[in-house]
């Protein structure tokens, strides 16, 4: 992905509550009525088992001066309840830390699968930063969130209602203690929490930015190091890691203003509990053993109180960042567009009126119109700028244009699958990544069932012969030679004669090659370039030529400047012409 959005709002909003639920419910692990009913019943047994501890340790005060055996019993029976819970509350951590690790292995292949699926231009507007960041920290949050507090969550759910009970038992009085908290704190939450969210979404969109400046400047060390951008590249890294701190600081007076009202729910809760019990037992409605252990049960509340305030900002950090996963895992498009079927003969490409620029940005290509006939090869030249690549990304499908339309052998790609255009189209750029792995792996991606001498021919194809000078230096165990991430890199050239290698291997009808010879210059890389013009054709191919060398033998040249097509023709007609062409010709001579 080429083109980062580490500067600009995040695209792709987190899914709703009920989009999430949806998703979750349609995971292969996700629980069925069976679970959440057991489930729902461990964690109501251990909430029981505190309230019972807890209205028992209130009733002692009645029995301090009765019978010892009834006291001890009564401990007994504490002591019974106490074990019940710790013993409900295991179970019921290992079966959520179980299920929230077992769908979140699903959700990932769910959002990957979606990345893999969805329109190119959409996922390179997302970003690499962003799908990364949705994979992987937003899944993350929420597993981490589920494990180290899915149990206090679970049980500070379940400890209200049941409070409630255990005070109605006690006497229905004090329900007006729990009625006039509420009365209190809700006006004061409203004016909270929905501005969490928000908050919540800013915190990843800024994270996600950051990983974005970070993958990018770790994929550019070389462009940085030889340019000496190092402090340039520091300074922006530092921006974005700062940008990101300062969203967790901005959304830190909402959690503190949270925490201040749950004080006063909970002094509210306990001042009218402690006076309600005092009244009822002035008038000998309840005995002072029964106020008792009506303050317990609130005194006890208030760690389940602030669980709930203190955890608020880690379950609004977890909502938002689920529905962030969800979003990427949604992304793909429901609705199935027509997929014909695959080419079997290159194509003729029509593109008609076409228009585009970037968001927020100039024209970049104003009104084009050419046709690339079938089978054939043409060059595309002009200086720097001129919408070359631009051009070469559309008819990729990296890109959608605002007007017109991009017709391969009569099919308008904008109406059909983004797969079809995909398989049909291949774009090979200067920026060749190789996937970690033996070599025979790598090229396989391209044919998976391909055999060992398919696999050395296409190589020898490209100038990689066995027994040659490369294949000794370059790869010395032959297709068992480790490539990717963790090996020693191979030089661009050879990088980009194993990725032609895997073009001639795939055999696409349509070949786009940008930049493809860039490192142009030394022996091997004349070899590529020569395994480049041979790999264009038999398909119809774009070459985007920044050297002359391949415009030269294509079957014509197109001439861009300022988004338009100025010049067409051989490379004879356009050197007799005199035009833009020749000028560029002769500078590239000298």
């Amino acid at each position: 992905m080429s083109r980062e959005r580490s500067d600009r709002e995040d695209v792709l909003a987190p899914a709703t509550v009920r989009e999430s639920v949806e998703t979750l419910r349609g995971l292969p692990t996700s629980p069925g009525r069976g679970w959440l009913m057991g489930t729902t019943l461990v964690f109501t047994v251990a909430v029981a088992a505190m309230t019972v501890s807890a209205t028992l340790l209130g009733r002692a005060v009645d029995l301090a001066d009765g019978p010892l055996d009834t006291f001890v019993w009564l401990l007994v029976l504490v002591a019974a309840a106490l074990l019940v819970e710790t013993a409900a509350r295991a179970a019921g951590g290992w079966l959520l830390t179980a299920r929230t690790r077992m769908m979140s292995v699903d959700l990932r292949r769910q959002a990957l699968g979606s990345v893999l699926r969805a329109p190119v231009p959409d996922v390179l507007e997302l970003g690499t930063g962003n799908v990364i960041t949705r994979i992987t920290q937003d899944i993350d949050t929420v597993v981490r969130m589920m494990s180290a507090t899915g149990i206090r969550l679970a049980v500070t759910i379940l400890m209200f209602p049941v409070t409630l009970v255990a005070l109605v038992l006690i006497h229905w009085e004090f329900v007006i203690a729990l009625a006039l908290t509420l009365g209190v704190v809700f006006p004061l939450l409203r004016l909270v929490l929905p501005r969490m969210p928000q908050a919540a979404n800013i915190v990843a969109t800024a994270e996600a930015r950051r990983n974005a400046v970070l993958l990018d400047t770790v994929r550019s060390l070389p462009t940085l190091r030889a340019l000496r951008l190092g402090p340039w590249a520091l300074e922006r890294t530092r921006r974005a890691s700062w940008d990101a701190v300062q969203a967790r600081a901005d959304r830190a007076p909402l959690f503190v203003h949270l925490l201040g009202y749950g004080n006063i729910a909970y002094v509210t809760l306990l001042a009218t509990t402690l006076g309600l019990g005092t009244w009822l037992v002035t008038r000998g409605d309840i005995t002072v053993g029964a106020a008792t252990a009506a303050m317990v049960l609130v005194v006890r509340l208030e760690g389940h109180v602030f669980n709930l305030l203190f955890l608020a900002g880690d379950i609004q950090e977890a909502g938002t960042s689920l529905g962030r996963a969800v979003a990427l895992a949604r992304l793909a498009p429901h609705d199935t567009r027509d997929i014909p079927a695959d080419l079997d003969a290159p194509p003729e490409i029509r593109i008609e009126h076409l228009r585009f620029s970037y968001p927020g940005g100039a024209v970049i290509l104003p009104d084009i119109t050419v046709t690339l006939p079938a089978g054939s090869t043409t060059a595309l030249v002009g200086a720097s700028g001129a919408g070359k690549s631009t051009l070469a990304g559309l008819l990729a499908g990296l890109q959608r244009p605002e007007s017109g339309r991009i017709l391969i052998d009569g099919v308008d790609t904008a109406t059909v699958d983004d797969a079809w255009t995909t398989r049909q189209v291949t774009l090979l750029t200067q920026d060749v990544h190789l996937f970690s792995g033996p070599l025979r792996e790598d090229l396989r991606m391209a044919a998976p069932d391909a055999p060992d001498l398919l696999l050395v021919d296409a190589l020898a194809a490209t100038g990689l012969a066995p027994g040659s000078a490369a294949w000794a230096r370059h790869l010395p165990a032959g297709l068992d030679t480790p490539v990717g991430a963790g090996t020693d890199s191979l030089p661009p050239e050879v990088a980009q004669q194993v990725a032609l290698a895997r073009v001639i291997l795939r055999d696409p009808p349509v070949l786009i090659m940008d930049e493809a010879t860039s490192e142009a210059g030394s022996d091997d890389a004349r070899a590529l370039e020569q395994a480049a013009t041979a790999a264009a054709r038999g398909r119809t191919s774009l070459i985007v030529a920044h050297r002359l060398d391949q415009a030269m033998v294509a079957d014509r040249i197109l001439v861009m400047d300022g988004g338009r097509i100025v010049e067409a023709g051989t490379h004879a007609e356009l050197l007799d012409a005199a035009g833009r062409y020749a000028t560029l010709h002769e500078r590239w001579k000298r």
